[in-house]
């Protein structure tokens, strides 16, 4: 009994030495980065980023951006930050996703507090949820977020032998929401970080970021570079060109965005056909004869579920039988998996099917889904460059944009007898442009291929206007739209 006693008092005094010396050595690191006296942090960089998810196709590489200003300024008490970017166009031509092409220097203001994310659109702030487990993820993996977060979660620290230098491991994870495996050198500075966040489309995403050279910035040593990689693919490299300890930062969280992050308003457009918007991006409801369509599913399973909640209001005896998803961009297939976890069936181009299945392959664990705890599989009907749905009282008709630079498979939607058209990206009307979007002209091009007539277009960005708008974009007259076949 006594031998017993002396053996259970031996583990108890070596874990506490364990956890003592792991709570050094996390010490040491925080004091070289002065993590006590730092309630605030702000950086700024230059350089250049990549769009994660935003290809022109799943095979392509993601879009890249001139990064003129990065400015991020984290307040570590309140779980908060603010994100500044000013960007230049850096594909010529304009290739895939992400507000391409970019007029001149195009600024970008987010934040994240806590579990609400939002975004900064003039003097409206826009709900972005979707996005709160990314921008939380950057807090808690910049270097006076990492090691805060190292000793809030009971970090495990150990030593190992890499390419023949000896690094500290820290390793941890976040409530669920994030895990962290961070390598720190023999000068206590913190050079990659491996980790991961729930992302709404390809699961548990994983992420690797570079820290260093640290160089001295009055007094306080910070890395002068940061390199990260996102999916396998690069999606940051930006050089720090200053920073600043303990600045003011306010972040509060905006009364809207608080109490109604997802907003949902239809608008009749003709028979059996509603613009289901309210948001920063849209989708259209079709009624056949005994079921319905659902154009795009944007952004998230929030958005998702709250527009399938207003399509029970509007017609609320059929169920939804296809989702049409118009390309695998982040943003417009965010909300795909709810659809298929209430056993709808998902129409897109071939070309984003292995997009989806490779999604399907990962692992959900750090932010499960409706479709993850429904236990389904999707059903997919792929299209290639046209197919028709159709009740034999009414058609939808879908063609592919063939030749668009922002995807190699981007899908349109046309009601013949509405003479309603439903596109994505390729037009949104938010006035005109100073030199025409090739996207958009592109599009024009296609609905004269096809031989179209088009009186409105409804685009998953912007409200409905006529086609006239387009053609004025593009810097043509009303004379020259497409003849009616």
């Amino acid at each position: 009994m006594l031998k017993r006693f002396i053996i259970a008092l031996a583990l108890v005094v070596l874990a506490g030495f364990r956890a003592n010396a792991a709570d050094t050595q996390l010490q040491q690191i925080a004091d070289a980065l002065d993590v006590s006296t730092t309630k605030t942090f702000q950086f700024t960089a230059n350089g250049k980023m990549w769009a994660v998810g935003e290809a022109s196709s799943p095979m392509a590489a993601n879009p890249r951006s001139y990064i003129k200003s990065l400015t991020r300024s984290y307040d570590f008490t309140a779980g908060a930050m603010r994100e500044e970017l000013v960007r230049s166009q850096g594909e010529a031509p304009p290739s895939g996703g992400d507000y391409q092409p970019i007029e001149g220097d195009q600024r970008l203001v987010a934040f994240v507090r806590g579990d609400f994310a939002w975004y900064e659109a003039g003097k409206s702030m826009n709900p972005a949820p979707e996005e709160a487990n990314e921008r939380a993820h950057a807090i808690v993996i910049s270097p006076h977020g990492l090691v805060r977060a190292a000793f809030a979660n009971n970090a495990t620290v150990t030593k190992k032998t890499i390419e023949g230098r000896e690094m500290t491991v820290v390793s941890f994870a976040v409530q669920g929401k994030h895990k962290v495996v961070a390598y720190v050198n023999d000068q206590n500075a913190i050079e990659k970080v491996e980790s991961s966040y729930g992302h709404p489309v390809v699961g548990d995403m994983k992420v690797v970021t570079y820290y260093g050279p640290y160089r001295d910035f009055g007094g306080i040593k910070f890395p002068a570079k940061i390199i990260q990689y996102q999916d396998g693919l690069p999606s940051l490299d930006v050089t720090v060109t200053a920073i600043r300890t303990n600045p003011t930062v306010d972040i509060e969280v905006p009364s809207n965005v608080r109490s109604e992050p997802v907003t949902v308003k239809s608008e009749k457009v003709a028979d059996g056909v509603w613009f289901i918007g309210g948001g920063t991006h849209n989708s259209v409801l079709i009624e056949m004869k005994d079921y319905l369509i659902v154009v795009e599913a944007p952004l998230g399973d929030l958005r998702s579920t709250a527009v399938m909640g207003e399509v029970k209001k509007l017609v609320a005896n059929k169920p939804i039988k296809y989702l049409v998803n118009t390309h695998h961009h982040v943003d417009h297939s965010g909300g795909v998996r709810a659809y298929a976890a209430e056993g709808v069936t998902i129409v897109t181009h071939e070309l984003s099917r292995p997009y989806y299945e490779k999604a399907l392959a990962s692992t959900w664990n750090l932010s499960p889904d409706r479709l993850v705890k429904s236990k389904k599989r999707p059903v997919f009907q792929t299209m290639g460059d046209n197919m028709v749905l159709t009740d034999g009282a009414r058609s939808v008709e879908l063609y592919q944009i063939i030749g668009s630079g922002h995807h190699d498979g981007m899908v349109m939607a046309y009601l013949r007898k509405e003479k309603l058209l439903v596109e994505a990206d390729v037009f949104s009307p938010f006035g005109i442009p100073k030199t025409p979007n090739p996207y958009s002209v592109n599009l024009e091009a296609n609905v004269r291929r096809l031989n179209i007539d088009v009186d409105k277009i409804l685009p998953i960005h912007g409200s409905i206007v006529p086609y006239v708008e387009l053609m004025k974009a593009i810097g043509k007259g009303p004379a020259e739209k497409a003849p009616a076949k």
